[in-house]
């Protein structure tokens, strides 16, 4: 018997372009308690043709997973002869998206009324890709010293794909380790974006409260890897993953987390949402990211990719059930990142191994990165949406992505303390 998601095709995509909205898709809470079951789940999702999980399954916690509503029957008869527990959350997944889209303007709203944050600009609303942009490059402007604004390619719809660099000398000369981020690389996954902004605002707006930090490491940021994708989620299709190219006739975009050139395998058609493209590197969002690690390889110590959601911390490789030679020092490292976020009050993550933890995955930017010769590559799962839509609420946004932050400075101070060679 063919497996669910591969017996009705490309319906989840097709679905919503015919329609134009999620008023026929559903989300279930599924709850796998044996590893058994989680296998049987991370397959279902790793063929991701007809089933989109919200959430990273885990044993013995729950994941959102949205399908078509047509497939109620199927799922559920597929859910029971695996003996997984599940709950239907939500029978429309429009009317979840529109509850959080009031709730949050509401948010702003009342923040608008009653702003009294240290903050020079707000943290607590999702921003757009113009709102980000406007941001760094008025960073560039009043802070000439310790930030330059680069435009380091263009995307398919021709808009630009920016990175800035932190540094106390203003240019990077790359005789201090550097760490190299990118956020938004899926372009649903608003609060890895924000929480990138944050640390950017941190660093550069309080640069004097973390002197000692940025004495000894430059950074490289992309925060918005993906500008397309991250409009279209914006304005058309809030559950939007992949970038905007033209796959086919019908279907459009790359998952760009799949199409980098280390290990790269075209594993999935068109219309699924993690097509790694019809060649390694075709996407010009990929080939302006490579461009930027070519450029600075010679000092690059640490590679941080943000995503959302799974509260993990994973390191290479990802490709193959295999430990990159210094996993002792990679699964180190992220324990202390995270002890510093529970102190800081956020959830206990998970860290290891990326194939471990989560499952395979092929041109990924974090086994790139690590082929590269970059000593220590994450990618950091943050923690989760919210009950009552696919993103954190707004009003959780201040504070999971302060939190992060803490998280996120333990990889600078170990960055730091790395050699380069010159």
């Amino acid at each position: 018997m063919k497996p669910l998601a591969v017996v009705t095709g490309c319906l989840l995509a097709l679905a919503f372009a015919k329609a134009g909205s999620y008023h026929e898709f559903e989300v279930y809470n599924v709850r796998p308690e044996t590893h058994a079951q989680l296998t049987v789940l991370l397959q279902w999702r790793n063929a991701e043709m007809d089933v989109d999980f919200w959430d990273t399954p885990k044993v013995g916690r729950n994941a959102r997973v949205m399908v078509t509503r047509q497939d109620h029957k199927r799922v559920e008869e597929f859910l029971e002869r695996h003996d997984i527990e599940y709950d239907l959350v939500a029978e429309d997944v429009q009317e979840l998206l529109n509850r959080e889209q009031r709730r949050n303007v509401e948010h702003y709203r009342r923040l608008k009324r009653d702003s009294n944050s240290r903050a020079t600009v707000n943290f607590e609303h999702f921003w757009t890709l113009d709102e980000i942009y406007d941001y760094l490059d008025e960073l560039a402007v009043a802070y000439d010293g310790l930030v330059r604004v680069s435009e380091i390619g263009r995307t398919y719809e021709d808009r630009p794909i920016k990175a800035i660099t932190i540094s106390t000398r203003g240019a990077i000369d790359q005789t201090r380790p550097i760490v190299f981020m990118d956020g938004g690389i899926h372009a649903r996954e608003w609060a890895g974006v924000m929480s990138v902004m944050y640390m950017i605002h941190e660093y550069v707006e309080h640069s004097e409260e973390y002197a000692n930090q940025l004495s000894n490491a430059d950074y490289v940021i992309v925060p918005v890897a993906n500008p397309d994708g991250y409009v279209y989620t914006h304005e058309q299709n809030r559950l939007w993953r992949k970038n905007r190219s033209q796959a086919n006739v019908l279907c459009y975009g790359v998952d760009l987390n799949r199409n980098f050139p280390f290990m790269w395998d075209r594993t999935t058609t068109e219309c699924t949402n993690n097509f790694a493209g019809h060649t390694a590197s075709s996407e010009n969002e990929t080939k302006a990211i490579i461009a930027l690690m070519d450029q600075y390889k010679a000092a690059i110590r640490m590679y941080l990719a943000v995503h959302t959601y799974g509260e993990m911390i994973l390191w290479p490789w990802g490709y193959d059930f295999l430990h990159a030679p210094n996993a002792a020092e990679l699964q180190r490292l992220g324990e202390q990142a995270r002890d510093a976020l529970v102190a800081a009050g956020g959830p206990e993550y998970e860290v290891g191994n990326s194939a471990d933890i989560l499952y395979t995955a092929t041109g990924a930017t974090d086994d790139y990165a690590y082929n590269l010769g970059v000593p220590f590559a994450y990618t950091i799962e943050l923690t989760g949406g919210g009950s009552q839509g696919f993103d954190l609420p707004a009003t959780d946004l201040a504070r999971v992505t302060s939190q992060t932050f803490e998280l996120l400075k333990v990889f600078g101070q170990h960055a730091g303390t790395l050699s380069v060679t010159t």
